[in-house]
């Protein structure tokens, strides 16, 4: 009787023992879902950067300076622009990809150097190294050459190098540009090189110069027309664009196919669902706000907001052209 008591009270007191060991446990989680919860909500609690893929002065800068007093006031925290240029945005792109995903590092670039370059060059990085926050504008994409240019559209100036028995020289800061002239030449029987350039600057100042025959942008093209320092030739869009109407498309040129790309937000994948929300909402208010819909038309950009399942929707559309274009060219990394 007396070891059976004994027994008991063994077993009692490792029951009270394994009682006290889970509620421990169910302690210890709870405070530990609290503390993230906690930051979660508080976050972001240090300055928020954002790589911008290409040199200052080109549209994607622009368009994101623009936005940085709504962001940090929706933030409450301060925005650091970086600019990291270099293959097209590819440069800019592996940087982030290998940030901590803590929504602190964001990368704005052109859709197309996380749609297409990853299937035309090599590249460590691919649709999913990244969350995608938003899309904050469309390029208007042409071609477009110097005002003295013996030419004014595509035909003429097929024409034109055909006569001088030399190939197409063609400012490229992407690898859409490059992979549109590639096709273009084939189907026109020229040849082309391409010059690279950093971003729409770049392009600017390859015309300006008289360095090359044509050139692409989606949008720094607009304001050296319009003072009469350059020609549009042609919008690269498969329809005409929508803030140059009456610009020659892609469709109309007999081509199957036009280039659409966005100005494009991105996380590193494996960045919080609620830090991918805050700053979906944050750059939905600065989309909208006076001074970047003042840039857009200053710069040509349609200045338009896709939240985070819009725009995942946009880039899953866009690779599936574009991984269809190339195919079409033969050209694959």
């Amino acid at each position: 009787m007396k070891k059976h008591r004994q027994i008991s009270r063994k077993s009692l007191n490792l029951s009270r023992r394994m009682l006290v060991s889970t509620l421990a446990a169910a302690s210890l989680g709870a405070m530990v879902s609290q503390v993230g919860t906690a930051a979660a909500a508080d976050w972001p609690t240090k300055p928020v950067t954002i790589v911008v893929a290409y040199p200052a002065g080109g549209g994607t800068d622009t368009s994101v300076r623009s936005m940085l007093d709504i962001l940090s006031a929706k933030l409450g925290q301060p925005i650091l622009v970086q600019n990291v240029g270099g293959a097209g945005g590819g440069v800019a792109a592996t940087k982030v990809s290998k940030a901590k995903p803590d929504g602190y590092t964001l990368l704005a670039t052109n859709s197309t150097s996380i749609t297409l370059a990853p299937l035309v060059q090599k590249a460590i990085y691919d649709m999913g190294s990244f969350e995608h926050v938003a899309m904050i504008g469309e390029f208007q994409n042409a071609f477009f050459t110097g005002a003295k240019a013996p030419y004014s559209t595509l035909d003429e100036l097929i024409a034109w190098v055909k006569k001088e028995n030399r190939p197409i020289k063609a400012a490229s800061q992407l690898a859409l540009d490059r992979l549109v002239m590639q096709y273009i030449a084939k189907e026109r029987g020229v040849k082309y090189i391409p010059v690279p350039v950093q971003g729409g600057s770049g392009s600017v100042q390859a015309v300006l110069s008289g360095a090359v025959d044509l050139a692409f942008s989606g949008g720094s093209w607009a304001p050296i027309v319009r003072a009469g320092d350059a020609k549009a030739v042609f919008a690269a869009s498969y329809e005409r664009l929508k803030l140059a109407p009456d610009l020659v498309a892609m469709k109309e040129l007999g081509f199957p196919f036009g280039m659409t790309a966005h100005i494009s937000v991105h996380a590193p994948a494996g960045t919080p669902k609620d830090a991918i929300k805050k700053l979906g909402e944050a750059f939905e208010a600065a989309v909208n706000g006076d001074r970047t819909q003042m840039v857009g038309k200053k710069r040509f950009m349609d200045m338009t907001f896709q939240g985070p399942d819009a725009a995942a929707a946009t880039m899953k559309k866009e690779r599936e052209t574009y991984a269809a274009l190339v195919k079409s060219v033969g050209q694959g990394n």
